[in-house]
């Protein structure tokens, strides 16, 4: 149902092949054995960086399990989109999003995998199963590595507000949030598939990486994640602009994941900054076309906002609207649950 972008993005990258050398040839092979799998390895660290260093070491290897369901995730999202129609696909979408809702409130820490794992199935949307078997592998690679890297550190006692935190991010109504869920990804899903094919995913990720159980949460990182995003496509673009070689590129992406990671709890956005920054720039590293990075930038942008918006929709007003509707309702009538 897709193309694969990473091949033909790669065309754009030199002006002629008829006419290249030998060099020519190891230089792509070069750069598609070290460039390509190096920055995804840098995504792959971000599942379980981001969660920080747990307080047991049996936490620490559970966390790096959750970053490797990330990485099958994201192709389970290119498997649903690649075999079906994009219909289907929505529909399905739509019944894993409102059962993995269910199955998650049952403990304290779902919550928490609720926001990995979904998000993961919507970013599989924009490769092909090729694409989505390399980022998996990476996703998996980073996450063990970074797993393994966390227990160097000394047990500690868990945080009291911990359970708290995690009780947060679990829905007052599972049915009506599992609905609403679902309906934003098989809204986002066809959106962006419609709107923009050869990248749909962006849509459907931005929307799903939004949603959240509390209202006043995802309005917040609604517009927060979309200038986040925003300053980092252009940083992005800025970089092409400048033509950096491999080992330079190389020292932006580690210090972009370094500061990503440094940076988690902030209440900035920097994660959406640098995921924006590290996957746009798997995309576009090496492209001389730059009226063709350009377009990708900014089509990169508008499939953020379009997110935005549709997780702004599910995840703000249909709550305040069922809200609303449930005071105004006369005493007698079933109340409906927001």
């Amino acid at each position: 149902m897709k193309y694969g972008k990473i091949d033909s993005i790669h065309k754009t990258r030199y002006p002629t092949c008829g006419d290249r050398s030998n060099s020519g040839i190891l230089a792509d092979l070069f750069w598609l054995l070290n460039a390509w799998p190096g920055i995804a390895f840098a995504i792959g660290l971000l599942p379980t960086s981001l969660l920080g260093i747990a307080p047991s070491r049996k936490l620490r290897l559970i966390y790096g399990l959750l970053g490797c369901l990330f990485g099958v995730g994201v192709y389970a999202g290119s498997y649903i989109v690649n075999l079906h129609t994009i219909w289907i696909a929505a529909m399905i979408f739509l019944v894993v999003s409102f059962a993995a809702t269910f199955v998650s409130s049952k403990r304290p820490a779902g919550g928490l995998l609720l926001a990995l794992i979904i998000p993961s199935l919507a970013v599989g949307t924009s490769y092909s199963s090729s694409e989505a078997l390399g980022l998996t592998i990476a996703f998996m690679l980073g996450s063990i590595w970074s797993s393994l890297v966390s227990l160097m550190w000394p047990e500690f006692p868990p945080s009291k507000d911990t359970r708290d935190r995690l009780l947060a991010l679990q829905p007052a109504n599972v049915k009506t949030y599992g609905l609403l869920l679902g309906l934003a990804a098989a809204t986002s899903v066809l959106v962006g598939y419609y709107f923009d094919a050869a990248h749909g995913g962006w849509v459907a990720t931005a929307t799903m990486l939004i949603m959240r159980p509390v209202q006043e949460m995802a309005g917040k990182r609604g517009i927060g994640r979309a200038l986040s995003t925003i300053i980092g496509t252009l940083l992005v673009v800025l970089t092409i602009h400048l033509w950096l070689s491999l080992v330079a590129t190389a020292f932006v992406v580690a210090a972009v994941a370094i500061f990503t990671i440094g940076a988690r709890s902030s209440r900035w956005y920097i994660t959406s900054f640098g995921t924006a920054f590290l996957i746009l720039t798997i995309e576009l590293f090496g492209m001389t076309d730059f009226a063709a990075v350009h377009q990708i930038a900014w089509y990169r942008i508008i499939d953020n906002v379009i997110g935005a918006l549709i997780a702004l929709f599910f995840g703000l007003l249909v709550p305040q609207v069922l809200i609303r509707m449930k005071r105004m309702q006369p005493p007698g009538i079933p109340s409906i649950k927001a």
